[in-house]
């Protein structure tokens, strides 16, 4: 995993000027695998972009699904840092039914980078396989997007304007 430094320039050159490839990867991964929801976010919360199929009239319900998120990360890492520093976490599993397990649904987060989320919530009825490669496969194409982000940002070339 390659560490990407991140800064308020930088966040706003995700959040606004490119959100839209980034919708464009996330939207891709959807349609491939009928996920409900694909969310990336910051380890702090800050919601990048939501890609949620079909839209909720309540927005607040995903940015606080990335804030739980985020912090079931943080508090994860800091368990882990307890039995070794040199460790960080790149997938984390939730898996949520009633008692009949007939509606359940999960959740997998991923590092995308040090800094930087992937939230992703599905039936539990779908294919974990079909989601797990296809998920991989969105890992790929978006850490490759923000390593050439921050390139970008390092040579001076990331306008907030």
């Amino acid at each position: 995993m390659q560490k990407i430094k991140l800064n308020w320039r930088l966040l706003y050159k995700m959040a606004y000027l490119d959100q839209t490839e980034i919708q464009k990867i996330l939207k891709e991964f959807r349609e491939r695998t009928n996920v409900m929801c694909s969310s990336l976010f910051t380890s702090d919360g800050f919601v990048i972009t939501i890609d949620q199929a079909p839209p909720r009239e309540d927005e607040d319900y995903f940015d606080s699904l990335c804030a739980i998120c985020s912090s079931i990360v943080s508090l994860a890492s800091q368990g882990i840092s307890t039995l070794r520093d040199d460790v960080n976490i790149k997938h984390i599993s939730i898996k949520a039914a009633d008692k009949t397990e007939i509606d359940g649904f999960e959740i997998i987060l991923e590092n995308i980078s040090e800094d930087i989320l992937l939230g992703v919530t599905f039936m539990s009825s779908l294919n974990l396989g079909v989601v797990l490669f296809e998920l991989n496969n969105t890992i790929q194409k978006l850490s490759k997007y923000f390593i050439g982000i921050e390139q970008d940002e390092s040579l001076g070339r990331v306008s907030a304007s």
